[in-house]
């Protein structure tokens, strides 16, 4: 009988330290980061980072053009689409649109209309003057827009050697809606690679 009690105590020691470390490696910590640093998490698919990355570089390249500037209209009035995903993703193309959106009416160039195009903001926007006309009487006047925005999402997938290649092209154009004319487009390309291997690279 002791020495059945003897191994029962020596088991609950050896067993409990074990237990005490494999739940202390199971503890989850959880820290802030810039979504557009190199903290962010890098994956196959298309990231945080290379959503602000591409924004940034798209408003970049329209401002750089000029082609905002020429219109008879400061600011110009713009009109923004959306955006076609033809990628194997599921991606909320809204985050590129909110922040080319966002870049472009914090350099006063443009002004967004949400009378017009596609989406919630039209339907809201449409829905308040329609109530500014019951009470004013007045039909209220729509602003035509100077220039429409849109973009494709596009994703080619190459294989070779156990590496897998994935390159997502973000293609932006700027319409002139009076003649239209393409007045800007540009794209940007990031090719993310993967390989399985428990040696890495």
């Amino acid at each position: 009988m002791t020495t059945l009690r003897f191994k029962t105590a020596l088991l609950a020691g050896v067993l409990l330290p074990a237990t005490l470390l494999i739940t202390g490696c199971q503890t989850a910590e959880t820290r802030t980061i810039d979504a557009s640093g190199p903290q962010a998490l890098n994956t196959g698919g298309i990231n945080s980072q290379d959503w602000y990355n591409a924004a940034d570089q798209l408003v970049g390249s329209l401002l750089t053009s000029g082609a905002l500037d020429k219109s008879a209209v400061q600011p110009s009035v713009l009109a923004i689409d959306r955006i076609i995903n033809n990628t194997q993703l599921n991606i909320d193309t809204d985050l590129l649109i909110k922040k080319i959106r966002v870049a472009l009416l914090q350099t006063g160039k443009v002004a967004v209309t949400n009378t017009m195009g596609l989406g919630e903001r039209a339907v809201v926007a449409s829905e308040a003057a329609e109530m500014d006309e019951m009470t004013t009487g007045k039909k209220a006047k729509v602003i035509v827009p100077n220039y429409t925005l849109y973009g494709k999402l596009i994703q080619q997938v190459d294989r070779l050697n156990g590496v897998t290649q994935n390159t997502y092209s973000f293609q932006m154009s700027l319409v002139d809606v009076k003649t239209g004319l393409t007045v800007w487009e540009d794209d940007r390309a990031i090719a993310k690679q993967t390989k399985k291997s428990t040696l890495g690279w």
